[in-house]
């Protein structure tokens, strides 16, 4: 396959995004089913989430402004109306976690990973269609992580809330809070007045202050409620795609606020997952150490995606030609190893030696080739 803004696009809106409109809709019960197994099949899990709501909702929309056609935009209006009649709480305000297949609510908890992906789906819906409801709810999504889930102690967001919002306390993620700001800046484009910028300009702050270690530039995972690395195993993880994930997102940031200390940041975000995430291969390691040291040597779908947008925006602002030339390779590796010859859907995960892991195909992963290729299409040549 010869790589260029046009065969990446066309995979987009001929191959991948048809195969999940045909597929990965629920015709009956309305929605969208998580999961297709290797023939296509949805794979019923005995609920349908919020987050795979939302990033269809995004893939489709973002389908419809890259030319798919009006399918692509009644595949995201299909979600769409799932997602309003079935996930939103007329009681307390907020967004259910999950719902059974026929659309009762199932987890009623107040989730910040997916109220962030309600808030990204949302305004792009509107940026792309105009719809002013999708609008108002995602200030009004806005509003409630503001007044029901910041930390105003600590800095940043809980991970979450009871039905009726009251707190969920304990260990905390950073990896919700880089979707927040990968929100935040869409919410700024269409709703300049919301504050959203002033609250991913905090969260930024955050990451550089207590996030990234200041010595190494290894980005921690899991921390207490302090936003202290965890003790144990678990505070020990890092994973090379959120490197490259927040590379990307510091580019947009910086468009809207030029500082030398983000682009410090992403530099030495950038050099510690291209130094010790990247295998021989060209694929990226799922985890780390704070050292960089393997933890764990398989390669899902995401952290190869993360990279091509991170070398994308690195190759750009650079004029770097290694750099072009790694986001050439990144591409083919992941279109040779994950693409599906046989669907044209990716493999979710792939062993060390390149053995396909699981045959299912995820339909959140969708989000993350769509922002992926989309961000490579604007680097290479027709």
């Amino acid at each position: 396959m010869s790589l260029s803004r046009v065969t990446l696009r066309a995979h987009l809106v001929a191959e991948l995004l048809p195969l999940w409109e045909r597929h990965g809709l629920d015709r009956g019960r309305g929605g969208y089913w998580s999961r297709l197994d290797a023939d296509l099949r949805p794979i019923p899990d005995g609920h349908k989430r919020l987050l795979v709501h939302t990033r269809q909702i995004f893939s489709f929309t973002r389908g419809a402004e890259l030319g798919a056609g009006a399918w692509a935009r009644a595949a995201a209006a299909h979600g769409l109306e799932f997602l309003l009649e079935r996930f939103w709480d007329a009681r307390h305000g907020g967004w259910f976690t999950a719902t059974d297949d026929a659309g009762a609510p199932l987890d009623r908890r107040k989730d910040l990973y997916g109220h962030a992906f309600a808030i990204f789906a949302l305004a792009h819906h509107h940026r792309a269609f105009g719809d002013a409801e999708s609008l108002r709810l995602a200030r009004a999504t806005f509003a409630l992580v503001l007044e029901r889930l910041r930390d105003p102690v600590c800095g940043g967001f809980l991970e979450g809330a009871s039905e009726d919002w009251r707190p969920i306390t304990g260990p905390r993620r950073q990896n919700p809070h880089m979707h927040l700001v990968e929100a935040l800046l869409v919410l700024a484009e269409v709703a300049p007045d919301s504050g959203a910028l002033r609250e991913a300009r905090a969260l930024v702050e955050l990451l550089g202050a207590r996030w990234v270690d200041a010595r190494t530039g290894a980005l921690g995972e899991h921390f207490d409620s302090s936003w202290r690395p965890l003790a144990g195993d678990e505070g020990r993880v890092v994973e090379p795609g959120h490197h490259f994930e927040w590379v990307w997102l510091l580019d947009r940031f910086a468009a809207l606020e030029p500082n030398d200390a983000t682009r410090a940041l992403a530099a030495r975000l950038f050099e510690f997952g291209r130094r010790y995430g990247v295998d021989a291969d060209g694929g990226v390691f799922d985890q780390l150490d704070g050292s960089g040291g393997t933890l764990a040597s398989t390669k899902r779908l995401w952290p190869q995606t993360e990279r091509v947008k991170a070398l994308a925006v690195r190759s750009r602002a650079t004029g770097d030609a290694d750099l072009r030339r790694e986001l050439d390779a990144g591409l083919r590796f992941c279109f040779a190893r994950h693409v599906d010859p046989k669907t044209r859907g990716w493999h979710e995960q792939l062993a060390r030696d390149g053995r396909v892991l699981s045959d299912a195909q995820n339909a959140t992963s969708v989000y993350h080739v769509v922002t992926a290729l989309d961000e490579a299409a604007q680097t290479l040549a027709e």
